[in-house]
């Protein structure tokens, strides 16, 4: 019957930490196989704890012993090569911020400039690397006000709340609600922190 080589206090201590903090599923598993296993129990009943087979706890215990901590996380695993490269990549996100709304442009696009064609699903996971987000763009009226007038606006709204601070008037705020025939509000890939804004226009609105 094996069980693991006696522990001391700081190896201990480093499984404890780790079953309970380690952000590794696996690293926790491990480590706590190992404490289980220098408390007496069992491989049989280790593996009934973890459904897994004889020869990996086994394989844990024997990794723990050679290689001591470092056992516990897998290591590095070589993958598939990215199919572009890094300056390919960075072409890619600024076509996606070129065409946030169609990645199936942008792999057009890609493909006449690279002969490389990419899944939507690969630009996806590429655009999530570059800190995009999928989120829905925001209408604008910038391009229909009056800079003036807004801007009087502002002043006025401004006097108001510094006599609401004062304690000399209560100041609310009200909008009018109604059915708009406007299209729906698309999503598109924008950086975090920023809006993409598509200029208001008018559909007709029926006023409640």
């Amino acid at each position: 019957m094996r069980y693991v080589h006696p522990l001391i206090d700081t190896q201990r201590d480093l499984l404890e930490n780790t079953m309970t903090h380690d952000a590794s599923p696996r690293a926790r598993a491990r480590a706590h196989s190992l404490l289980l296993s220098a408390q007496g129990m069992t491989i049989n009943a280790i593996t009934k704890v973890y459904q897994v087979d004889r020869d990996t706890i086994s394989t844990w215990i024997r990794k723990w012993e050679h290689d001591g901590p470092d056992s516990l996380h897998d290591k590095p695993r070589s993958g598939r090569p990215p199919k572009l490269t890094p300056e390919e990549q960075t072409l890619a996100i600024a076509y996606i911020q070129e065409e946030p709304r169609s990645l199936k442009q942008v792999v057009e696009r890609l493909t006449q400039k690279t002969a490389k064609r990419l899944s939507i699903s690969s630009l996806k996971r590429l655009a999530k690397r570059a800190r995009l987000r999928w989120k829905r763009v925001r209408k604008s009226l910038k391009s229909l006000r009056d800079p003036a007038a807004f801007a009087r606006c502002q002043r006025e709204l401004e006097a108001l709340q510094q006599q609401e601070d004062k304690g000399k008037l209560a100041l609310y705020y009200f909008d009018e609600a109604g059915f708009a025939l406007d299209p729906s509000i698309p999503y598109a890939w924008q950086e975090s922190g920023t809006i993409i804004e598509l200029p208001a226009m008018k559909y007709g609105r029926m006023n409640v």
